[in-house]
């Protein structure tokens, strides 16, 4: 009941803004829509191309992660509302669950429904309209559901941000996103100099690789390789997530147990 009481705590806190929000995206849509079936028929196209499978991933990733990195902005580093979070009712964990939960599942479902929804009302009066053909958002296709594991691992690494960085939660971890990126790259390139070799058998001192298709096969289908991948998406899909959250939720419990010192 605790933790009910504190999501429900977030969502009240926010709903003005997130009505906002909801209320801005269907307003875009309806707009790209209009213009989209006004030029359609003025040209005699019978079909146009929809926002929808195009404006989605945008507002999942960029959306949620600006999102995700603002949850703690008016708790942990607000003098005003500090002491305030601090004396709830509530356990550290519970507190945090209650902001990961609902940047990392309740934002993107919530998202699906509000385009889901406005797309059937905005279709159905460009049909009304216009006579366009009834293409509503689909969030059934694969694409949407690739697009959410991959959410799911990034808005880990920005709640970590949120809750180690005072000022500038987002910027500051798409800086040290970069960082990190030039830094594997390296490691990566340096990997691939040592260990490719031993697996294709290529000499690391050749200046030139070439390979013929007919006779090499396919990087995915090298034993050695196959089991390299499999590790990485390990890593990527389950590690780091984990660790992000884990490493998070432990920043927010120093902060609970100095009292924001």
């Amino acid at each position: 009941m605790r933790f009910l009481y504190v999501a429900n705590r977030e969502i009240q806190t926010r709903k003005k803004e997130l009505a906002i929000y909801a209320i801005t995206v269907i307003l875009i849509m309806l707009v790209n829509e209009t213009a989209s079936a006004i030029y359609s028929r003025y040209t005699g196209n019978l079909t146009h191309e929809t926002i929808y499978s195009g404006f989605f991933p945008g507002l999942l990733f960029v959306g949620g992660f600006i999102l995700t990195s603002l949850v703690f902005v008016n708790d942990m580093f607000s003098k005003e509302h500090q002491n305030e979070w601090l004396m709830l009712p509530a356990t550290s964990l519970e507190k945090f669950l209650a902001k990961g939960i609902l940047t990392a599942f309740a934002y993107p479902v919530a998202l699906i429904l509000v385009m889901t929804i406005a797309s059937v009302f905005i279709e159905a009066l460009m049909l009304l309209f216009f006579g366009s053909p009834f293409t509503m958002f689909n969030p059934l296709v694969s694409e949407v559901g690739s697009q959410l594991a991959m959410y799911f691992v990034w808005q880990s690494v920005f709640l970590l941000g949120a809750t180690l960085f005072h000022k500038a939660h987002f910027i500051k971890t798409v800086l040290a996103l970069f960082v990190l990126a030039i830094v594997m790259g390296l490691l990566g390139m340096l990997f691939a100099r040592i260990f490719f070799p031993l697996i294709t058998g290529i000499s690391p001192f050749s200046r030139t690789i070439s390979f013929s298709f007919s006779s090499v096969q396919r990087i995915e289908d090298v034993a050695g390789l196959r089991v390299f991948i499999t590790l990485g998406k390990i890593i990527y899909y389950a590690v780091l997530p984990l660790f992000c959250w884990v490493t998070a939720y432990f920043k927010v419990e120093e902060v609970q147990a100095t009292d924001a010192v």
